[in-house]
């Protein structure tokens, strides 16, 4: 886990130099597109100078976003819908007969470039993102992703089984690991009782640590976390924190 998560740090520099790429070639669009048209093998008139300003502003918008939110695949896959654009553009170029075709070209190679690795960064991203809420592969053991410091969920666990909170009988084992990309921390979980019993166990856990409370479905005898009750004494009631 400790190598995946050097792995997934490693996606998200990517993702931080492709938004600060998208920047500047956003402002290169915006603030010079006959340049631009001329440097791609273009010839720049009006309809196109517009076409590469309107790109340049989509450009910023997503490095913008990626700066964001590094760790967040939906700005990347964002790019690389537009790099299709671009492609296209590029593929619709290259029957003028003005065109440079030899720019032209080293244009497309540059842009199937950074398309690749678009992708690349967002599947991985995308990879990471689904790991907020896991099943371990490791026999029957479950793990869930909390958004909070490896220290804080530590001594949280501590408090929580202190309290009366925990559910679990005693034979269960936990462990804490940070998450990849440095999106928290993962409980790993196992023994305690049924395979539903743990998962519930972790979700509650999660839901305090992340949001203070615990939310229950309103279901009849199904009393489990899912979306709050009306009245928070019932709520705390039921799920042991009273």
């Amino acid at each position: 886990m400790r190598a995946q998560y050097g792995s997934d740090r490693t996606t998200e520099k990517l993702s931080m130099a492709l938004s600060w790429f998208s920047i500047a070639l956003g402002v290169a669009e915006l603030a010079a597109p006959r340049q631009v048209a001329r440097l791609i093998g273009v010839t720049p008139h009006e309809r196109t100078t517009k076409t590469l300003r309107a790109y340049g502003a989509r450009e910023i918008a997503s490095g913008i976003g990626i700066l964001a939110e590094p760790t967040e695949a939906k700005w990347l896959w964002s790019r690389v819908g537009g790099d299709a654009i671009d492609l296209a553009t590029l593929g619709k170029a290259a029957a003028n007969e003005s065109t440079r075709n030899g720019r032209l070209s080293f244009a497309t190679a540059a842009v199937m470039g950074v398309t690749m690795l678009d992708i690349l960064c967002a599947w991985r991203l995308s990879a990471v993102e689904n790991l907020d809420g896991f099943q371990s592969p490791l026999g029957d053991e479950q793990a869930i992703t909390v958004r909070a410091p490896l220290e804080q969920v530590e001594l949280a666990w501590v408090d929580w089984c202190a309290s009366g909170h925990s559910k679990l009988r005693n034979d269960y084992a936990v462990r804490f690991e940070p998450a990849p990309a440095a999106r928290g921390t993962e409980v790993h979980l196992s023994g305690g009782g049924r395979k539903g019993v743990i998962r519930e166990e972790l979700r509650r856990f999660k839901q305090l640590i992340e949001t203070g409370e615990i939310a229950l479905s309103d279901g009849p005898s199904l009393w489990r976390p899912a979306q709050p009750a009306g009245d928070p004494d019932v709520v705390k009631t039921i799920a042991g924190v009273l």
